[in-house]
C-alpha cells in the first residue's frame, strides 16, 4: 500500500535560481579580472600601437646626390629620451658631489694648514721654554751646591728611559718634551727638599739670635772688644755687647724665641732682661726704662716680642740699648747676629 503521508517539496524559480554568496564572490573575483586583463590588453595595444608608429628623417644634400631617409620608431625614441634623462641627472648629481668634494677639499686644506702653523708656533714655545728652563736649571744646581752637593743633579745620561719619545724614530720636539719632563721632576723634587731647607732654615733662624733688636737700624755708639770706659775714662773697659743709640722709649725686640731668665735691676746693666734660647744661646737688653707687659722671669716670648723699652737707667751715658749675645757663659760679637734680619 502505497505511502502518501509525506508531501512532496516544490521549489520556485526564485529559490531555484538563488545563488549563494560564495558563488557571488567567485563570479565577482573572476568579472574583476577579466577586466583588468582587457584594461592592460587596451594598453599594451595601445602602447604598442604608438610605439610602432615611426618618425622620417630626410637628410638633403646640396649636391644631387640621393636623399637619405632615416626612420625611427617612437620606441627608439623614447629609450633615447630615457638614457639622455638619466645622463643628465646623474651628470648633475656628480657635479653637486664634486662641488661638495672641492669644498671639503678646501675646509680641510684650510685646517690643514691651520695646524701645521699651530705645531710650528708650538715648536718655536718648546724651544723657546727649553732655553729658559735651562738657565732656570742652572740656578737650581747652583743652590743645590751651594749647600754642600758637587754633583750635577741633572747628570741622568746612565738612566734609561723607557717611554713613547724613547725610540730612534722619535721627533727632536718630543725628545726635548722627554727631557724637560726628566728635568721636571728633578726640579721638582729638588726644590721641595730647598722648601724644607729654606723651613728648617727658618726655624733655626727663630731659635737663635738673628732678629734686630729694634723696630728700625739704629747707629751704633759701641762696638764689641776693649774701649775707654765712657764713665771711667781714666781706664780701659772690655764692652761685652753692642750699644746701639735710638730716641728713648723705642720698643726693644726678642731676637729669638727663648725663655726669660732674668727681668730686673741688674746693677751697671740697670733695667735687664735676659733670654735664654736654644743651643746654649741667650741675649740680654740692658739699660731699659721699663719691661713690656707680661716680661717677668719665666714667661715665654717669641721672636720679634716687644719686651720693653729704651732707656739710659744703670751705667749709662745717654740713651741706648746695650745688646749681648751669649753662648754658654762667653759673648760673643753681636754684630754678625744683628745682620742676619735687618728691619
Amino acid at each position: 500500500m502505497a505511502n502518501f503521508s509525506k508531501r512532496p517539496i516544490f521549489k520556485s524559480k526564485a529559490e531555484i535560481y538563488k545563488k549563494s554568496k560564495w558563488q557571488k564572490f567567485k563570479e565577482y573575483i573572476s568579472l574583476l579580472f577579466s577586466n583588468i586583463k582587457r584594461w592592460f590588453a587596451k594598453v599594451f595595444y595601445r602602447i604598442n600601437e604608438k610605439g610602432s608608429q615611426r618618425l622620417t628623417i630626410m637628410v638633403v644634400p646640396h649636391t644631387e646626390k640621393r636623399i637619405i631617409n632615416i626612420q625611427i620608431s617612437n620606441y627608439i625614441m623614447f629609450f633615447f629620451m630615457v638614457i639622455l634623462t638619466v645622463t643628465v641627472i646623474t651628470s648633475i648629481i656628480a657635479i653637486a658631489n664634486n662641488q661638495q668634494t672641492h669644498k671639503q677639499y678646501v675646509f680641510l686644506k684650510q685646517e690643514e694648514e691651520l695646524k701645521r702653523q699651530q705645531i710650528e708656533d708650538f715648536k718655536k714655545k718648546i724651544e723657546s721654554f727649553d732655553k729658559r728652563f735651562t738657565s732656570l736649571k742652572v740656578d737650581v744646581n747652583n743652590i743645590i751646591r751651594s749647600v754642600g752637593k758637587d754633583k750635577n743633579i741633572y747628570d741622568y745620561n746612565n738612566i734609561e728611559v723607557l717611554n713613547e719619545y724613547s725610540n730612534n724614530t722619535a721627533t727632536s720636539e718630543a725628545k726635548i718634551l722627554n727631557k724637560l719632563k726628566l728635568d721636571l721632576e728633578i726640579t721638582k723634587d729638588n726644590i721641595i727638599r730647598i722648601g724644607n731647607c729654606i723651613e728648617e732654615w727658618k726655624n733655626l733662624l727663630n731659635s737663635i739670635p738673628s732678629k734686630y733688636p729694634l723696630p728700625f737700624k739704629a747707629q751704633i755708639s759701641s762696638r764689641y772688644g776693649w774701649r775707654v770706659d765712657p764713665v771711667y775714662k781714666w781706664k780701659m773697659e772690655f764692652h761685652p755687647g753692642l750699644d746701639l743709640c735710638i730716641l728713648p722709649g723705642t720698643s726693644v725686640l726678642a731676637a729669638a724665641d727663648g725663655e726669660v731668665s732674668l727681668a730686673g735691676w741688674h746693677g751697671g746693666y740697670g733695667f735687664m732682661v735676659e733670654i735664654k734660647h736654644k743651643y746654649g744661646f741667650s741675649t740680654r737688653y740692658a739699660h731699659m726704662m721699663d719691661f713690656a707687659p707680661g716680661i717677668a722671669v719665666g714667661a715665654k716670648v717669641r721672636q720679634g716680642q716687644v719686651i720693653g723699652y729704651v732707656g739710659t737707667t744703670g751705667k749709662s751715658t745717654g740713651y741706648h740699648l746695650h745688646f749681648e749675645v751669649r753662648i754658654g757663659d762667653k759673648t760673643v760679637d753681636p754684630m754678625p747676629f744683628t745682620s742676619m734680619m735687618l728691619p
